[in-house]
Parts: C-alpha cells; sequence; structure tokens
C-alpha cells in the first residue's frame, strides 16, 4: 500500500467514524428532529431554538427532509464501504 492510498485509507475511515456517531445521536426520531435555530447575540447569550408551537406549521416538510438527510448519510456510508473495498 502507497502512502496516498494510506492516507485516503485514514480519511475514510475518520470520515466514517464521524458518520457513525452521527448516525447513532439520531437513532432515536422520537427525541430528534429539525428546527431552525436564532444565531446568539454578542452578549455571550447562546443560540435559541424557534419555537416548536411554531414549527409545527411546517412539521412534515422539516420531517421530508430530516429523512432525506438520514438517506444521504447512509448512502455515504455505503459509499465510503464500497471504496474501502476497492483500496
Amino acid at each position: 500500500m502507497d502512502k496516498e492510498t494510506y492516507n485516503r485509507a485514514v480519511a475514510i475511515s475518520n470520515r466514517l467514524r464521524q458518520l457513525q456517531k452521527v448516525k447513532e445521536e439520531l437513532e432515536d426520531t422520537r427525541s430528534h428532529y429539525l428546527t431552525y435555530a436564532e444565531k446568539a447575540n454578542s452578549l455571550g447569550n447562546r443560540d435559541s431554538l424557534c419555537a416548536k408551537w411554531i414549527m409545527e406549521n411546517i412539521s412534515a416538510i422539516l420531517d421530508k427532509h430530516d429523512k432525506m438527510i438520514r438517506q444521504e448519510i447512509d448512502g455515504e456510508i455505503a459509499a465510503l464501504n464500497k471504496e474501502i473495498e476497492g483500496l
């Protein structure tokens, strides 16, 4: 294995680890959902989430995109695993 192949394998491994961690974190769909947040101001406050009762007005849209994001994560994991097999 040359250095370039080794470096690519390490990069793929790191990315797979990151994606798996995110996937595990998001596994429970009842406690994780998409929403919007407002950036913190310069006074040191934290970011704040939009009120859930407001976001419920677009929940179908957010749920659709949540599903798409999860599918994209799975797709990237599959593609990286296939690339690893090819190395």
